[in-house]
């Protein structure tokens, strides 16, 4: 029987890693730092929805709000 083991990629960001790979590779074909966009987008997002107890409309007000935070600090 093959040992489980906690997906630290999924804990952090709410992404299986396989997933995480093709999210990386689409970042560097864009070129888009993907640590940027893990930390800045993925992550508080996860978070988000982790904490999430809000009705949907309240929940993509949110998510623009994270979009649009992450999108100022690259000024």
């Amino acid at each position: 029987m093959a040992n489980k083991t906690i997906d630290n990629v999924f804990l952090h960001y709410g992404v299986r890693k396989e997933d995480m790979t093709i999210i990386e590779q689409a970042c560097k074909e864009k070129g888009i730092d993907d640590e940027w966009f893990k930390e800045q987008i993925l992550k508080p997002y996860n978070q988000e929805r982790n904490n999430q107890s809000e009705d949907e409309n309240k929940s993509s007000k949110k998510v623009m709000n994270i979009l649009k935070k992450s999108l100022k600090s690259l000024k």
